[in-house]
């Protein structure tokens, strides 16, 4: 039976705002590309990764070992204090599904055999079977877009619309406080008006909250969920050679 940690979906896209250097704000960097693992059963955001790499392996893992990392540890290198159940998500799952692209091949050999994590892929030219995850990506712009400056809008790149490139003031660190930030309000408060529950979930009464759909998928239906050492969860994603 589905519960938390049964499958994590994981998805990129390339944010809509242009970030500067950490070193020369006068520097326009472009624009990052955001990683958001969600599990399928609570919807809780488990992972994140924003870097300036494309949308490749090398950023995929920094979203994959994320997922098993402690949340509090992470929100308090950007100076942000959380409480362990505020971001309860530190484990890895039964089945990573993810794009051909990233999830293919021999790299992901090391994470499947080390930690027998099953790794599914969607069809070419499918992102719709990743919905979910897609999903999140329109909320997420949505939440941070009234108060980043360097945000891309409608009228980029017609004729007499504004550069915004030249609005950006957020380097990388300011931009992944601000989704982090995101991710906190979306897990728990945001509630899911399209959720499907399931009879049992009908039954207690659980709000459409990732967090409360998560923590109660634990105490009924958890059985998936794997807790690993972070180092050795990094180690395991590193190629081989």
């Amino acid at each position: 039976m589905i519960g938390p940690g049964s499958r994590y979906q994981i998805d990129a896209t390339i944010a809509d705002v242009y970030l500067v250097s950490r070193l020369d704000p006068n520097l326009i960097i472009g624009r990052p590309v955001l990683y958001v693992v969600i599990d399928v059963f609570s919807r809780l955001i488990v992972g994140l990764y924003i870097g300036l790499e494309g949308p490749s392996w090398v950023a995929a893992m920094m979203a994959l070992a994320n997922t098993a990392m402690d949340k509090v540890a992470f929100c308090a290198q950007y100076g942000i204090a959380i409480e362990p159940e505020d971001w309860p998500a530190h484990f890895l799952p039964g089945t990573f599904l993810g794009d051909r692209g990233e999830m293919e091949g021999e790299k992901v050999d090391t994470l499947i055999n080390s930690f027998n994590v099953k790794v599914e892929n969607t069809s070419s030219y499918r992102a719709d079977w990743k919905g979910i995850v897609e999903t999140r990506f329109r909320l997420l712009p949505a939440a941070f877009k009234p108060y980043t400056p360097g945000y891309i809008d409608v009228d980029y790149r017609q004729r007499g619309g504004s550069d915004y490139r030249l609005d950006a003031t957020l380097n990388l660190d300011d931009f992944t406080k601000i989704i982090i930030n995101c991710v906190l309000h979306f897990n728990n408060v945001h509630e899911i008006k399209t959720y499907d529950a399931d009879r049992d979930v009908k039954a207690d009464g659980v709000p459409a909250i990732p967090v409360d759909l998560w923590e109660w998928g634990v105490r009924h239906r958890s059985g998936v969920l794997r807790e690993y050492p972070q180092e050795l969860v990094q180690f395991s994603l590193m190629p081989t050679g």
